[in-house]
């Protein structure tokens, strides 16, 4: 299908529903009419089977879900900012509605008020009261109703800042969380130490139990480097590596509570939960070092100490100017 005809059809698609052309809406009808995601086009077809018209609250609901299913990281990033990006303009709608609500209570007083100045007697100064007292009234409902809209929109915008910025998996923050520390700490001028640590063989745990066990896998990597690094904060910085940002220029220090991590995690008795078959030990690698000019740079160093450690037989941390922290056995 050519791009300038799906184009169209997407358009049509969305104008038959009654949808704005927003960037998340046409995304939204492109995959589902180049049948790009199963669970959009699951969703959408019992929709239109049982003859529903699609609403925008649906479309938002059925783009959650179909980024949650996403392996892509981008895809699910994407899916929060357009989210983000709707609620903010539904808090602008909210805004110019309330305005233009006030704007017409305002001339409708002030059009009974100037009846009353007029010198309304009887019958019309009782009239134009009441009219005054009853918009008033219905200024306040509208103002209470205006309210709860705003705090129902701030609660699910600070959902989605708090998505956007947190690991679904594994619940510590995310690289993109993690890019907005490291400018604080440039802005801050503070020194500070990165260690990028890296799952051994996490391909043959996938391979060997299958993805649920690996994301467990991940999930007790996070938790177990985020309590041996505590107060110093742990991201996943994508796939099976993590991102530790301390703020001191020891990095010997850092690479001290790396190998504390690595230590305690090594010492675990796992089981496969589904089989109760016992596990190997999960092992990782880690490259430590001394933040330098620019973050890049930082990272950089890191990422090459890292790759050494995985060169030279894993299972052990390497620290900028320094030998292993540990001369761990080869995790092979």
């Amino acid at each position: 299908m050519k791009q300038d005809a799906i184009g169209r059809d997407v358009l049509a698609f969305l104008s038959g529903n009654l949808l704005d052309p927003t960037p998340l809406n046409y995304r939204f009808g492109y995959l589902y009419l180049t049948r790009s995601s199963k669970v959009i086009c699951h969703e959408t077809d019992t929709y239109i089977e049982n003859g529903l018209r699609m609403k925008q609250e649906t479309i938002v609901e059925i783009m959650g879900k179909h980024a949650s299913a996403s392996d892509d990281p981008e895809e699910r990033i994407a899916a929060r900012d357009e989210a983000v990006e709707m609620f903010l303009n539904a808090a602008g709608d909210l805004a110019r509605e309330t305005k233009r609500q006030a704007d017409g209570v305002g001339r409708d007083i002030a059009e009974e008020s100037q009846a009353i100045r007029a010198g309304a007697e009887g019958e019309d100064l009782k009239g134009a009261i009441r009219r005054i007292l009853d918009r008033a009234s219905e200024a306040e409902r509208e103002l209470s109703t205006a309210s709860s809209r705003i705090d129902r929109l701030q609660r699910d915008l600070d959902e989605a800042r708090n998505k956007a910025l947190v690991d679904e998996l594994t619940g510590i923050p995310n690289r993109r969380a993690t890019r907005g520390l490291i400018q604080d700490l440039e802005i801050r001028k503070v020194r500070y130490c990165a260690a990028i640590i890296d799952i051994d063989h996490f391909k043959a745990i996938n391979d060997s139990y299958g993805h649920a066990v690996g994301d467990r896998a991940l999930r007790l990597v996070a938790e177990a480097l985020t309590e041996a690094l505590e107060p110093w904060p742990v991201s996943r910085w994508g796939g099976e590596e993590f991102l530790v940002l301390a703020e001191t220029p020891d990095a010997a220090k850092l690479a001290e509570q790396v190998e504390a991590a690595k230590e305690a995690l090594s010492e675990r008795n796992l089981k496969v939960r589904e089989t109760d078959e016992p596990m190997s030990p999960i092992t990782f690698s880690a490259g430590v070092a001394v933040n330098a000019e620019t973050s890049e740079a930082t990272l950089r160093k890191a990422d090459d100490l890292l790759y050494e450690a995985k060169k030279t037989g894993r299972n052990k941390v390497l620290v900028e100017g320094a030998g292993p922290a540990d001369a761990a056995q080869d995790a092979a």
